[in-house]
């Protein structure tokens, strides 16, 4: 099994020269390392080479390269850059970190132990033991607050979803298109971690003490803004997420039906208001059942019969819900002197709660695919 450590650099000089003897000094068999440097003005990749010479003299099977790239591009680009080369050259697992130190080399022969037996080690600050060393406050803040939220929106099980210390199999690398990664910067971690989830591949982690670089300058100013970018339109590649906003667009259609007829009816043809409220529901919920069939869930269910009762019976209950908040809200609001912000708050609440109980029902149970 053949290793290789990628490490991205731009300006990083001073700390590389730390770095390469700390690794060489674990005396990992197997284990090259891999420097991509996007052209730093501080000269990185000449200090490389000259460490490279001396490395070369002294332990013949420990080797170093170097990818030089012509310009600074991001994280995520220097990393499927060097990634597409040790693929190239045959390597079976490729592990990415920092050279500032915030991944202490020290946990590499664990990591690469780890690695035998799963496609994704993620060396870990959030898992019991792990830990962050050196922060403000307000960054630790703001990275617990961004792996939250990245999570959540994205459904990732691993707890340190942004975490840059991880070592990949080649099955996993080989299994995607690296040129279709959309994540150049910092979120490149977050969208290897979704690949590697919905790819059905194998993830641990395992503790690490992340410690702040001592040298040289952080890179993740501006990051946050492009950062949650990503985020978002990896979200939106999520069928689920899909899902919601047809069903919630098909609601809206429902809606317009629903209302225009009702009126309709009763102005008119002279209805009665419950005759023409029971008229103009049955149709818009079978509007919407049948949009949802054949564009938000493109179901293939043979009993059509059957998948209608359950969908009309969710909507009733749906607007029995909407009824019950409404009501209940409205005496928490009856303070409010505004009257159209008296009136309409309730209905936007008990509308957005009746549309995720109205998606997640019909999805989990009308629409399930068996």
């Amino acid at each position: 099994m053949k290793t290789i450590i990628c490490i991205p650099t731009y300006n990083e000089a001073e700390n590389i020269k730390k770095m390469l003897p700390a690794i060489s000094d674990l005396k990992l068999k197997n284990v090259d390392i891999l420097i991509i440097d996007d052209n730093s003005p501080d000269g990185t990749s000449a200090a490389v080479k000259r460490l490279n010479s001396k490395f070369k003299i002294q332990n013949s099977k420990f080797k170093i390269f170097v990818l030089d790239r012509k310009k600074k591009e991001g994280l995520g680009k220097a990393y499927v850059a060097g990634f597409k080369w040790a693929l190239k050259k045959g390597y079976d697992r490729i592990i990415s970190m920092d050279a500032d130190f915030s991944h202490n080399p020290k946990y590499l022969p664990k990591m690469i132990k780890k690695s035998k037996d799963y496609d994704v080690v993620v060396g870990s600050r959030y898992v019991k033991g792990g830990k962050i060393v050196g922060w403000e406050w307000y960054r630790y803040v703001n990275s617990y607050g961004a792996n939250f939220f990245t999570r959540l929106l994205l459904r990732l099980k691993p707890k340190d979803a942004t975490a840059g210390f991880k070592c990949y199999s080649r099955k996993f690398l080989k299994s995607l298109d690296l040129d279709k990664i959309i994540a150049g910067g910092y979120a490149f971690q977050v969208e290897m971690i979704n690949l590697a989830q919905e790819g059905g591949f194998s993830i641990t982690e395992f503790p690490i003490t992340f410690v702040d670089r001592q040298v040289g300058e952080s890179k993740i100013s501006g990051e946050l803004s492009r950062s949650a970018k990503i985020i978002f339109k990896l979200a939106l590649r999520k069928k689920t997420y899909r899902q919601f906003i047809k069903f919630g667009i098909v609601g809206l259609l429902g809606t317009i039906i629903d209302l225009g007829v009702y009126n309709l009816l009763v102005f008119k043809f002279n209805f009665n208001i419950y005759t023409s409220r029971i008229i103009s529901f049955t149709l818009a919920a079978t509007a919407n059942y049948i949009l949802n069939r054949i564009w938000t869930f493109r179901s293939k269910e043979k009993k059509i019969a059957k998948q209608y009762i359950q969908f009309f019976f969710i909507s009733i209950i749906g607007l029995g819900l909407n009824l019950i908040i409404m009501k209940s809200l409205q005496n928490i609001v009856s303070g409010i002197e505004e009257e159209l912000l008296r009136i309409n708050i309730p209905v936007v609440i008990a509308i957005t709660i009746v549309l995720f109980w109205n998606f997640l029902a019909n999805r989990y149970w009308t629409f399930k695919k068996h």
